[in-house]
């Protein structure tokens, strides 16, 4: 039985941009036979505009380009991707151009003619380096994403609602626009947990998290876990009267969402001219406690 061939995955992505079709032909099959992928640009706008759109890991790019030249090409690239690894290529190198290519943010420098070993070592290498500031990001970016998220729901933490909620309130007022506050507490948690334990307990906050993520509009809206087993949401640009049906959808959606006898009580609130920080998040919080009193499972409203 014939064995099936199974192509080898791509090293990675690499952009040529150059105006000589012959350079770039050479290099493109170079970096092919060596396993990477290549796509190519012939003027300094498209290679601006492939660089953005293929994201390749390393682009090699002639200084000498029509339209923009390589190092404002240079320039647009790294704005767009500030560790994106830049070869740049000149027929004309002098130790000037090579420093003002690196001050641009050049990964590197290769003069023409250039000996096809070393520009394959230079791109393996640039490779590598990418791979490496790549890798730092993501897990800088993880450790920003955890410092921010709770982990049992998945929602952002009490810190980030503070701080999201002072940058909504400055927002509001310099645009004059509205912003509505939901405090959502689950009533009778505690005995819940006490007849069906914390595993149990904890299942039900996962998906209290997950109906208000779905419910709400991403990149817009904001859910949080504000504590214990209370959440807060906060609706940009909603009023009191956008704001309490999407707060009566919550309701809702946990009562129908299959707990035994897990209810949540809203309080809702839109921000007033004379509120601070404060005193937004009271009156939330007096209209929960309202909701509470008045019987639980219900949405409740405070407005002074």
């Amino acid at each position: 039985m014939e064995e099936s061939s199974i192509p080898l995955r791509p090293k990675g992505k690499i952009l040529i941009v150059d105006d000589a079709p012959d350079t770039v032909e050479i290099i493109q099959k170079l970096l092919s036979y060596e396993g990477y992928d290549v796509i190519t640009a012939f003027t300094g706008e498209e290679g601006v505009k492939k660089a953005e759109a293929e994201k390749p890991e390393v682009v090699l790019m002639d200084i000498s380009l029509p339209g923009i030249d390589g190092n404002e090409a240079l320039r647009r690239i790294r704005k767009n991707n500030p560790i994106q690894s830049v070869i740049m290529l000149t027929a004309f190198a002098t130790v000037e151009n090579a420093v003002h290519a690196l001050q641009e943010g050049a990964s590197d420098f290769i003069k023409k003619p250039f000996d096809n070993e070393h520009l394959i070592h230079m791109v393996s290498q640039c490779l590598g380096r990418y791979w490496t500031l790549k890798e730092k990001e993501e897990l800088e970016e993880e450790v920003k994403r955890l410092s921010i998220t709770d982990d049992l729901t998945n929602l952002y933490n009490y810190r980030h609602f503070y701080k999201t909620l002072d940058a909504e309130v400055t927002r509001l007022k310099r645009q004059k626009t509205s912003l509505s506050l939901l405090m959502i507490d689950l009533d009778n948690f505690k005995r819940y947990n006490d007849l069906y334990g914390h595993l149990e307990g904890d299942k039900v906050l996962r998906k209290i998290g997950e109906i208000l993520n779905h419910l709400i509009r991403s990149n817009v809206d904001s859910a949080y876990r504000y504590g214990g087993d209370e959440f807060a949401v906060l609706l940009i640009g909603a009023s009191i009267d956008h704001a309490l049906p999407i707060a009566e959808r919550v309701r809702y959606s946990i009562e129908q969402a299959g707990f035994r006898n897990i209810t949540v009580s809203v309080g809702v609130t839109e921000f007033q001219s004379e509120f601070d920080v404060e005193a937004f998040v009271k009156s939330a919080d007096d209209a929960l406690y309202m909701a509470k009193q008045l019987g639980r499972n219900r949405v409740c409203t405070h407005i002074p």
